[in-house]
């Protein structure tokens, strides 16, 4: 079955999720959080739930309060000024509503609270794993392509025109827009940089964590990895021909997942059954 749903995310505002679920079963959930430019349901994200629902879990994946779609328009940047204004922050208290919000909606009987996993990808992969490090009830949290020094990426605040100008813009290359970017994603990954020092804190977590990577991604590199891959208790995998979106695209028309998503989606759920 699929519920689709909104729930109040940060500073009051609406935003979509939906969850993917066998009824009367009570199943482990997996959080799924979408990265920068993206949204629930793009490119192969809905074939991804169906594939974790055949491996023997919930799957709710949800939009971001403030990453430019809206509930009616869930598939278009419809709200640039969301967009400029969103954050870690907001991310993190996003996520946080939402399982307050699935509690609420009475899917006691068919998800297991108890056992929660996350995946995020890109941008949402260290959003993922900064709630995952600061939730030690979570069992555990794995990567696709992720940053992992978001502090790095987007809390250096060298850029002088940027801080000069307050916002620049960055354009987005499906949909030619014109994003802007506040410069207080800046001051507020700064404001929280100890919740975002994922190295630091996987250092003194005891839970198993999982980190995949393409070879060939052209947006946040393979190097990435490093900051992880001597850590004893993560895992990181390597698929060799993947690129930033393990074979997928917007819109994307197939029935099968792509090669090098099936790859990663596989490790995923062998990594999660084992924990």
């Amino acid at each position: 079955m699929k519920q689709q749903g909104t729930y109040t995310g940060a500073e009051g505002k609406s935003a979509g999720y939906d969850i993917q679920y066998t009824a009367n079963q009570k199943r482990p959930l997996i959080v799924f959080c979408h990265g920068f430019n993206g949204f629930k349901d793009w490119g192969a994200f809905n074939l991804m739930a169906d594939y974790f629902l055949q491996k023997g879990f919930q799957f709710v994946k949800l939009n971001f309060s403030h990453n430019g779609t809206s509930p009616m328009h869930p598939l278009d940047f419809v709200d640039l000024e969301a967009f400029g204004a969103n954050n870690f922050e907001k991310e993190l208290e996003d996520i946080g509503t939402l399982l307050v919000h699935l509690r609420k909606e009475s899917f006691a009987d068919c998800v297991d609270f108890e056992k929660l996993f996350f995946i995020g990808h890109s941008k949402g992969g260290a959003t993922a794993l900064a709630y995952a490090l600061s939730h030690p009830e979570i069992v555990s949290c794995a990567t696709l392509a992720a940053v992992l020094d978001p502090v790095a990426r987007y809390g250096k605040g060298n850029d002088k025109l940027w801080k000069e100008n307050g916002v620049k813009f960055v354009v987005n290359g499906r949909t030619n827009q014109k994003m802007p970017l506040y410069y207080q994603l800046v001051e507020n990954t700064q404001k929280i940089k100890d919740k975002l020092d994922l190295r630091n804190l996987l250092k003194s977590d005891k839970r198993k964590f999982l980190f995949l990577h393409g070879v060939k991604d052209e947006t946040v590199p393979v190097s990435e990895t490093n900051l992880v891959k001597n850590l004893p208790n993560c895992a990181v995998s390597i698929i060799e021909d993947a690129n930033h979106v393990f074979g997928a695209s917007h819109p994307y028309t197939s029935d099968d997942l792509p090669n090098d998503l099936q790859k990663a989606l596989s490790q995923i759920a062998k990594f999660f059954e084992s924990l």
